[in-house]
């Protein structure tokens, strides 16, 4: 199998070396006759010199792929611009801080050319600030597996290896990029779990806090909306508009019921108002569910592109 290794960074020029060296070191371990791999580094718009760090790479033993984003986008827009610049068909994907270990890829590697689709590391024993990292982590982890239907423990661990065909074609964004596993499941995909060593962070800042707790809750409302709307969206918003119109003509009607009967007057109350905003709100859900069928449409018949690359720099060996 050939691999494309993609390896996200931001600010993080005290560890540019230090991750390549590592990688190397093991890529050359486990190498064979019918492995080969690819090295791309993706820049997402850093302030530092990480750059300029990675160009000094210029003799490594591997094909390698410097990208740079112009303007910090997200990680997930960084590992969208590494797929779409990878040749193979297998990736690889690693944090930019050392805290993955890069010896951990054999035995990954190993595992996935068994059989699955994405393998993930679990870092059973991480070596981070408990309250600030691993705690919102563990309820994150928590939330992902109760609004899916993943079982993996640490859908926030970066260190995955994962078929190219069956992530191409997903939407990512934001921090879309630890839900993978669990939207692999949905979609009934193999997904394997195996423990891997966590490595303290030795150098730079953690980009994550108890923020994203609050992230992970928020994509998964909207990915439990793509998983069971994506197609019918107009039913989806609709059925809310059709609930206010009911509303709206169930006060109308009292409001007669009231004049011709009872021969009350309703202009000094709320039922007038109450009766025009239901109306005017059914037809916002109305037109919020064409136009988000639209949008999906016009995204299904576009030919994507995730390349959001400022400058490329190839080292081909």
């Amino acid at each position: 199998m050939n691999y494309s290794i993609i390896i996200p960074f931001y600010n993080e020029e005290e560890n540019v070396s230090l991750v390549n060296n590592e990688l190397i070191n093991n890529l050359k371990k486990i190498e064979k006759g019918d492995r080969k791999f690819e090295i791309i580094y993706v820049d997402d718009g850093s302030s530092d010199k990480t750059f300029d760090k990675l160009k000094e790479l210029n003799s490594n033993p591997y094909k390698t792929l410097l990208i740079r984003h112009r303007i910090n986008l997200s990680q997930s827009a960084a590992l969208n611009t590494g797929i779409h610049n990878s040749q193979y068909d297998n990736l690889i994907i690693l944090d930019g801080d050392l805290q993955d270990n890069p010896e951990e890829l054999e035995k990954m590697i190993i595992e996935y050319e068994r059989g699955c689709d994405m393998i993930i590391g679990w870092r059973k024993n991480r070596k981070d600030n408990f309250f600030m990292k691993t705690l919102p982590s563990l309820i994150a982890n928590y939330l992902v597996r109760l609004f899916s239907k993943s079982k993996v423990n640490d859908h926030g661990c970066a260190f995955k290896i994962v078929k190219k065909d069956t992530i191409a074609d997903l939407t990512n964004w934001g921090d879309f990029h630890r839900l993978l596993a669990a939207r692999l499941a949905n979609n009934g995909y193999n997904i394997k779990e195996i423990e891997v060593k966590h490595n303290k962070r030795l150098h730079g800042k953690s980009k994550y806090g108890f923020g994203r707790v609050l992230k992970v809750l928020v994509d998964l409302i909207y990915l439990n909306f793509l998983k069971n709307y994506k197609r019918q969206s107009v039913y989806f918003f609709g059925q809310f508009g059709i609930y206010s119109f009911i509303l709206a003509f169930m006060i109308f009607f009292v409001m007669i019921i009231l004049r011709l009967y009872y021969d009350t007057s309703f202009i000094e109350t709320p039922l007038p108002i109450l009766s025009v905003f239901f109306l005017i709100t059914g037809l916002l859900f109305i037109f919020m569910g064409i136009l988000a069928q639209l949008i999906i449409v016009q995204q299904n018949n576009s030919k994507k592109d995730n390349d959001n690359s400022d400058q490329k720099i190839l080292f081909d060996k």
